[in-house]
C-alpha cells in the first residue's frame, strides 16, 4: 500500500510543477477607448517598463514611435513581463477593434490578427520597443474589453461573464479651426447623426450668412464599436438606429481635410447603408480631428462631387485619451450638455454632473484557468489604482453614481 501511496504521490509532483512554472499568454481585443489605461494597468502589474519587452503599431497607414506613448496608444501591442502572482512568464497580445466587436470575437471564438511574440525586441523598456505596422499571426482572443453592456451590441448571445473594472469618460470634439461651438446637445447629436450634416448657426446661435453656409459634419466610428454605443445611448438617439457618417481624405503638408465623402454601401464593418460606416479605431479620427478643414471638396456615397469645395467643421465622440491627443493636435474640446469634461475633474462623473461616461467591462467565456482569473484580478486591481490610470479612466470605487445600462439615468 506505501508503494502505491508513493507512487501515487511522485506522480501527482510531476503533474503540479509543469503547471507551477508553465508560462502564460493572454490574448485582448475590444475596446480602443481605453486600451491606454489597460496598457498602463498590465505595465504596473508586472512591475514598470523596465521589466517589461515591447512591440506595437498602427493600423495600416498611421505612425507610432518606441516611446511610452506610442504603446499606450497603439492599435496592436505585445507586452512580457512578470506579473504579479502568476507563475513563469507572461505574455499578452493586444489586438484594439472595438467593444461589439470584440464581445462578437470572444463569444463565437473568432481568430483575430495579433502580433507574434518574435516580434519583440531583446531589450526592455518603451524606448526599445519594437514598432510595425501589421499583425503576424491569428488566434480566439480570451478576453474582450468593452464600454458597453452586451445587451447593447449585436451579440447579446451566448451570456458571457462580466466584470466591471473602471469608467471610461468620452468628450465631444470638434476639428482644428473650428471657431463658435463650444457644447454639444442631445438634441444637436441626434439631429446631426440623423441627416449627416447640419448648419453651423445651430451649434453657434448666430445669423451669420458665414455660419447659416458652413455645414458642421459627423465623423464616427463603425457599428462595432463601443464608443458607437455609448454616444447613440448617451444622446437617447438608439444604439441599432443608423447614422449618418463623413469619411474623410486628407493631403498636403501641413496636412489638411481635403475631401468628405458621406461613407460609401459596403465599405467597412456596419456600412450595410450609405451613411452607417465608420472607422475602426479612435487613432484614425483622433489624427483626422486635429486637421483643419478650410476647403473640402463634399461627395455622395457613390463618389460624385456636391458643389465646390468649401469650410466645414468636423465633430466626433472620443475616449477621454484619444479625445486630449486631438486637442493636442489642434482641435477644440467641447462642453456636452453646458457641462465641461476634460479629464482633469473627476468629480463631475463620480458625483452625476457629467454623463458622458462608460463602464469598463471585462467579457470572458467561463471556465478560466487559475492564472487567467489572476490576470482578472490583476487588472482590476491596477484599475483602482488612480495613480496608474490617470485620465484615461475613473475609479468604481469612488462613483457615487451609477447607471443600470448605456445611456440610462444617472443617479444614485
Amino acid at each position: 500500500m506505501k508503494s502505491v501511496i508513493h507512487l501515487f504521490t511522485a506522480i501527482l509532483a510531476l503533474s503540479v510543477v509543469p503547471q507551477a512554472s508553465a508560462d502564460l499568454t493572454i490574448r485582448l481585443t475590444g475596446s480602443t477607448a481605453f486600451r491606454a489605461g489597460t496598457h498602463k494597468a498590465i505595465v504596473a502589474m508586472m512591475g514598470g517598463e523596465a521589466n517589461c519587452r515591447f512591440a506595437h503599431g498602427m493600423i495600416t497607414g498611421a505612425a507610432t514611435t518606441a516611446n511610452q506613448a506610442g504603446y499606450e496608444n497603439a492599435d496592436y501591442t505585445i507586452i512580457r513581463g512578470t506579473a504579479a502572482s502568476i507563475p513563469g512568464i507572461t505574455t499578452v497580445h493586444c489586438t484594439w477593434t472595438g467593444s461589439a466587436t470584440g464581445i462578437r470575437d470572444v463569444a463565437q471564438n473568432n481568430t483575430l490578427g495579433f502580433l507574434a511574440a518574435s516580434q519583440l525586441p531583446a531589450n526592455t523598456g518603451y524606448a526599445n520597443a519594437a514598432v510595425t505596422q501589421a499583425t503576424s499571426e491569428t488566434a480566439i482572443p480570451d478576453f474582450a474589453f468593452s464600454d458597453v453592456f452586451q445587451a447593447s451590441t449585436p451579440t447579446p448571445a451566448p451570456a458571457l461573464e462580466d466584470n466591471l473594472l473602471a469608467i471610461i469618460p468620452f468628450s465631444w470634439v470638434a476639428n482644428e479651426g473650428t471657431t463658435g461651438i463650444t457644447n454639444m446637445t442631445q438634441q444637436l447629436a441626434r439631429a446631426l447623426y440623423s441627416n449627416g450634416s447640419q448648419p453651423k448657426k445651430l451649434f453657434t446661435g448666430n445669423d451669420l450668412a458665414a455660419d447659416a453656409e458652413q455645414l458642421v459634419l459627423a465623423v464616427g466610428r463603425d457599428n462595432g464599436s463601443g464608443t458607437r454605443i455609448t454616444q447613440l445611448a448617451e444622446t437617447q438617439y438608439g444604439v441599432f438606429n443608423t447614422v449618418q457618417q463623413w469619411k474623410l481624405t486628407s493631403s498636403g503638408s501641413p496636412a489638411t481635410v481635403t475631401v468628405a465623402q458621406v461613407w460609401p454601401l459596403n465599405d467597412g464593418v456596419g456600412a450595410f447603408a450609405t451613411g452607417n460606416g465608420g472607422y475602426s479605431s479612435g487613432s484614425t479620427i483622433r489624427t483626422l480631428i486635429g486637421l483643419t478643414s478650410a476647403a473640402v471638396q463634399l461627395k455622395n456615397a457613390a463618389g460624385t462631387n456636391v458643389g465646390t469645395p468649401q469650410a466645414v467643421s468636423l465633430l466626433a465622440f472620443l475616449g477621454i485619451t484619444d479625445s486630449t491627443t486631438a486637442v493636442t493636435n489642434g482641435a477644440v474640446r467641447l462642453s456636452y450638455e453646458g457641462v465641461f469634461y476634460d479629464g482633469t475633474n473627476p468629480k463631475l462623473i463620480y458625483q452625476g454632473l457629467y454623463t458622458g461616461w462608460g463602464y469598463l467591462h471585462v467579457y470572458t467565456k467561463s471556465g478560466l484557468s487559475t492564472d487567467q482569473g489572476q490576470f482578472r484580478d490583476n487588472l482590476a486591481a491596477q484599475f483602482d489604482d488612480v495613480n496608474v490610470i490617470g485620465a484615461a479612466g475613473l475609479q468604481v470605487s469612488q462613483m457615487q453614481v451609477s447607471r443600470v445600462n448605456d445611456g440610462a439615468t444617472v443617479g444614485p
